[in-house]
């Protein structure tokens, strides 16, 4: 990650570099040496490609992301629109003047000047000869597609940007999908809970409890999906309920009976599909931080269908903040989960975690589509 953020950022300079350098190159005043900065069409063309360039880093750091990838478009045209009138207006604006002469210019001879024809006195003459009637006036199409207004050099610059952007934009989510994968495969097989879970069997199978064979199934059950479905792209709705209801049922069977847990849902999953294991962090957060072994604790899971394509996920618990975890290990698995969620959900979903003293809760709404 490091190595390409470093990359593109040695890219976008040496683009930087290149882009300034135009100016310089294409000036025909390249010949005078430092006198070109003295010239108003040199320092007119130096200052529009300052901008842009100041463009294409604006384009790649703030715009594309927040507006292109999102697909706000409308605030994207605007944004555009107006940046281009920057470039455009700006140096107009801030330089005034006449260039200095160039070497080789000549002077006007006041005698020729004089030896040319009068202009005709009559204007309806005048406007005959010079400007036929009935031609439609095209300065503002003409201006806008001359070699001065930079329109060819502003799309290069948003195109170039685009592409660069987007480029890195598909190698971050590969490798985040693919570190994401790894993380998420370490910490649901974690030794906590594994440990913790084959203990509660153990002491079922010495007691001879005739739910033993059933905590062995949902075990079997949960290891399975882990390192089966949590490299697929989306699973179907009903096997991520499923996971989780075996998730908790194991979780009962180590608790004591001063911890009321609930797992409610409404509507059905019909045929919906989800990104796997992205709703499992906020139910093991719960029963991480929601449980205390000497006072009661409430955990309280629910889950909504109602609306078409839509899925509503609510935790709510105690909060106790238990010492006993990895709470740097917690954050990033949450860190981890909402860029998940930007990444296969982008403006598609709400999470809401509030957390007071008392109680932690968390909603998190996902549009399937």
């Amino acid at each position: 990650m490091h190595f390409i953020k470093n990359r593109q950022l040695l890219i976008n300079i040496l683009l930087g570099l290149g882009l300034i350098s135009i100016p310089f190159l294409t000036s025909p005043d390249l010949a005078i040496g430092t006198a070109m900065f003295k010239v108003t069409g040199f320092q007119r063309s130096f200052l529009s490609y300052f901008l842009l360039l100041v463009f294409f880093y604006i384009n790649y750091y703030i715009l594309i992301p927040k507006f292109y990838v999102h697909k706000k478009w409308l605030v994207l045209i605007i944004l555009l629109i107006i940046a281009f009138a920057i470039v455009n207006v700006i140096p107009n604006l801030l330089i005034e003047g006449q260039n200095i002469p160039r070497p080789g210019d000549g002077m006007i001879n006041p005698t020729e000047f004089s030896s040319q024809p009068s202009p005709p006195q009559n204007n309806l003459e005048g406007f005959s000869e010079n400007r036929p009637p009935n031609r439609p006036d095209n300065k503002f199409l003409g201006g806008l597609f001359s070699r001065s207004s930079y329109l060819f050099q502003f799309i290069m610059v948003f195109v170039l940007s685009l592409h660069l952007r987007i480029n890195n934009y598909l190698k971050e989510v590969r490798n985040e999908q693919l570190q994401t994968e790894i993380s998420y495969l370490k910490a649901q097989i974690n030794p906590h809970f594994l440990f913790n879970t084959l203990n509660s069997i153990y002491a079922l199978a010495l007691k001879k409890e005739d739910k033993t064979p059933m905590a062995v199934l949902k075990l079997s059950n949960i290891m399975r999906y882990v390192v089966t479905e949590s490299d697929q792209k989306t699973v179907p709705l009903r096997d991520e309920i499923e996971y989780i209801i075996d998730y908790i049922d194991l979780q009962k069977l180590r608790l004591n009976t001063d911890v009321e847990i609930s797992f409610n849902t409404e509507g059905s999953p019909a045929s919906h599909r989800i990104a796997p294991m992205l709703l499992i962090t906020f139910v093991e957060n719960a029963f991480k931080y929601g449980v205390s072994p000497e006072n009661p604790s409430k955990i309280s899971i629910f889950m909504s269908f109602e609306k078409a394509n839509e899925v509503v996920l609510i935790v709510e618990n105690t909060n106790y903040n238990n010492q006993i975890f990895d709470a740097a290990t917690t954050k990033e698995g949450l860190r981890n989960t909402k860029k998940r969620l930007e990444y296969a959900y982008p403006n598609k979903h709400e999470l809401k975690i509030t957390e007071t003293p008392e109680a932690y809760k968390v909603r998190l709404k996902i549009e399937l589509g």
